[in-house]
């Protein structure tokens, strides 16, 4: 009986401590092509900053400037200069109050202008970036939480220049393990083997009296 309460408590630190198990909320690596000047969105997420815009940059195109990336996203479209906000994607679906880990890759906009600022929002929780404008992309990962339900969105500020800042895989997971989840388990799993070993014990001495 011992080892079953051990093996349940096990279970239940996994479950409830903490998000034992990461899932997928949303994901977008923005590969559905065809590329197009101030694209509308897709399943994922839609460009919804009228009149600003985002462009899906073209494979092989003149303005891929990442080469070997698949498509991705330029952040402020081609509808002109003067908006405000230069452009923005939001997230297709509405996202409950949670913690979740959002990660993506930035890019600087490549073409000599400016840096350009991007807002990252959800619900209540918000963060600005300014990569530099010659940086590659680069992996940004954060893990926050939100009191409020909202859509995922990514904000490209003002200058409004048609050259913004590049977005490419966009991945948001909850559930994510904490520090103190995991050592809840392995102190039950060292726990579950110590009265493993007493029960081993205890039966080869009654096996030998």
């Amino acid at each position: 009986m011992r080892v079953k309460t051990l093996c349940a408590a096990v279970a239940a630190a996994a479950l409830f401590s903490g998000h034992a198990f990461a899932g997928v909320v949303l994901t977008d690596n923005f590969n559905t092509g065809p590329g197009v000047l101030n694209w509308p969105g897709d399943a994922v997420f839609n460009s919804t900053s009228p009149p600003g815009s985002v462009d899906l940059i073209p494979v092989g195109s003149q303005f891929d400037l990442q080469p070997g990336n698949g498509f991705y996203v330029d952040l402020d479209g081609t509808t002109g200069g003067g908006n405000n906000p230069a452009g923005q994607l939001t997230s297709n679906a509405s996202i409950g109050a949670g913690t979740y880990t959002l990660t993506f890759d930035l890019a600087g906009n490549l073409r000599g202008a400016s840096a350009q600022t991007t807002k990252i929002s959800l619900g209540d929780w918000s963060t600005t970036l300014t990569p530099a404008a010659n940086a590659p992309f680069g992996l940004e990962s954060f893990t926050f939480t939100t009191t409020t339900a909202g859509n995922l969105q990514f904000t490209e500020m003002v200058p409004s220049d048609q050259q913004g800042n590049l977005l490419d895989n966009v991945n948001l997971t909850t559930g994510v393990p904490e520090p103190a989840s995991w050592a809840m388990m392995i102190m039950g799993l060292f726990g579950v083997g110590a009265v493993l070993r007493s029960r081993r014990r205890d039966q080869g001495a009654i096996a030998l009296s």
